[in-house]
């Protein structure tokens, strides 16, 4: 059975969602995928996932979080998503790495591929 976890740190820079079996196996994902150490993340049990809906572990997609029942109340900088009645807030450096990435594409005549909001004042 697969379960949606909210996995968080202490520093709060990466916190996202994480597919996984169990509360545990959650927090190990989330630490060696975002470059923690053993014992760095915690994780809480969000929803179990229905048995007929295919997932596999880790991040989860935007498409699976809106299948799961999740509404995007902000997406233009840090994502907040809402989620029977809560509301999860996403870690800066994500959103972050997002918005450079966006610089670079707009840079190149490619748009902001990610949607991202260009800060006022920064060079086009």
């Amino acid at each position: 059975m697969m379960q949606l976890y909210w996995a968080t740190t202490e520093d709060h820079s990466e916190d996202w969602f994480i597919v996984a079996s169990n509360v545990r196996e959650a927090a190990r994902l989330h630490e060696h995928m975002e470059g923690y150490d053993e014992g760095e993340a915690a994780a809480e049990l969000v929803l179990v996932i229905p048995e007929n809906i295919s997932v596999e572990k880790g991040w989860p997609e935007e498409e699976l979080l809106e299948t799961l029942g999740a509404t995007f109340v902000e997406r233009d900088s840090t994502r907040v998503v809402e989620i029977a009645g809560r509301k999860y807030c996403e870690g800066l450096l994500e959103s972050t790495i997002r918005s450079l990435d966006d610089d670079v594409f707009e840079s190149l005549g490619q748009g902001r591929v990610n949607e991202t909001v260009r800060v006022r004042g920064s060079k086009q």
